[in-house]
């Protein structure tokens, strides 16, 4: 296995120990919603909170990456996502715990996010070689993946059951963990490369700018936020889809996460490979299809054992799916721009998500519990049949040869 940078080490130390206090978190906080009520878009509510900053937030998040030092931003972002974590578990513990405490804690845990995602996509290449980018994304989706989906979700679920605050208190441990490992890194490779007295507004304004006139990176983002519009409509109920008609317990529905995550790391892995012998473009299209398919056979089905295989299916598409893009946007964009062109990619991606929460919390309350899934399948083939004359291997190395950027995302043969 190749080995990267030392500095590197310490990054993926972080990415480890704080995704695994996120994965615990990822299966007791719905499981905690859950037993406050059973509204689909009350459930839904804590969602929609966790994802609303990056629709407010993240072009200033990005905006402030590219003008700070971005470790620095970083270690910052963790101490007040540990901060938060660890109150909301100390109410937990005191038994004063209610809805608007959850979504407030919620909103600021992903305010904190914005900053740190913006800013760590934009470190990264600091930390490796432009040849090694492809396999150091794969190596943090991994990871992620492994445990924020894997191993945390199963152990969250048997540690709520055993005390509900304890699962918050380790998630809040994680993040200190995290925010010290970051620290050793030294304080030069988080240091933009530029200095600029412009505004924060022609900031933001010239990072949209640069992902507007890239035709591959625009679509690539429009065509995240509408797979996570209905992908969050899908998770924003499912803890009630896996109670109520998989009929899974508390532990079945954190092993079934678990085997989402499984599928993702296996997916981050692959995906260089896959990409290298595919082409990008054609994985990237491959992806959506193969999604589409498996979320209409998801909402139609109530056997757990199907659903598991279907979701160790579906988690290696989505880790696949980010390496690759991920790793276009980071090569594709100056350093000096990563941090803003990051934040406007995502404030489309992942602005949409709690729009997506909103919509499938109405969708289960108007039309069953069954009808986030299918109205999925629907939007994503549509997608599928609008983007594929734009993404694809031709139009991806067409965009990669204009920015003589190096090919080393994967290419047809």
């Amino acid at each position: 296995m190749a080995k990267l940078s030392p500095d590197f080490g310490k990054l993926f130390g972080a990415a480890s120990v704080s995704n695994l206090g996120d994965g615990i978190m990822v299966a007791a906080l719905p499981l905690l919603v859950a037993e406050l009520t059973r509204d689909p878009l009350a459930v839904a509510g804590s969602t929609i909170a966790a994802t609303l900053p990056w629709f407010l937030l993240a072009l200033l998040a990005g905006a402030v990456a590219d003008r700070v030092n971005r470790r620095t931003a970083m270690v910052s972002a963790d101490v007040l996502r540990a901060t938060v974590v660890a109150a909301l578990a100390t109410a937990v513990l005191t038994d004063s715990l209610n809805l608007p405490i959850i979504y407030i804690a919620a909103f600021a845990i992903g305010s904190a996010e914005t900053l740190f995602d913006s800013a760590a996509e934009a470190f990264l290449p600091s930390l490796v070689s432009d040849g090694e980018l492809s396999l150091a994304n794969g190596r943090l989706q991994g990871v992620e993946w492994a445990t924020n989906s894997f191993v945390g979700p199963p152990i969250g679920a048997v540690l709520f059951g055993a005390a509900a605050a304890v699962p918050f208190y380790a998630n809040a441990a994680s993040f200190l963990a995290a925010a010290v490992l970051i620290g050793m890194i030294p304080r030069h490779h988080g240091t933009p490369q530029y200095a600029t007295t412009e505004s924060v507004r022609t900031s933001m304004a010239e990072g949209i700018r640069f992902l507007l006139d890239s035709r591959v990176l625009r679509t690539l983002s429009f065509m995240a936020g509408v797979t996570n519009i209905f992908l969050m409509a899908v998770v924003a109920t499912f803890v009630l889809f896996a109670q109520d008609i998989l009929e899974v317990m508390d532990a079945g529905y954190g092993v079934m996460l678990g085997a989402l995550g499984l599928g993702g790391l296996a997916g981050a892995l692959l995906a260089p490979q896959v990409s290298r012998a595919l082409g990008p473009g054609t994985t990237i299209q491959a992806i959506v299809l193969l999604q589409t398919l498996l979320i209409v056979l998801f909402g139609l089905n109530s056997n757990k054992w199907v659903a598991g295989g279907i979701l160790l299916t579906w988690g290696s598409l989505v880790t696949a799916w980010n390496v690759i893009a991920v790793t276009l946007r980071q090569s594709l964009t100056p350093d000096r721009l990563r941090g803003r062109v990051s934040s406007a990619s995502r404030l489309i991606a992942w602005g949409a998500q709690p729009f997506g929460a909103l919509l499938g919390g109405a969708l289960a309350s108007w039309l069953g519990l069954r009808a986030p899934y299918l109205f999925a399948g629907a939007a994503w083939a549509a997608m599928f049949a609008l983007t594929f004359p734009i993404v694809n291997n031709k139009t991806v190395a067409a965009a990669r040869e204009g920015a003589n950027a190096p090919s080393e995302v994967g290419s047809s043969q």
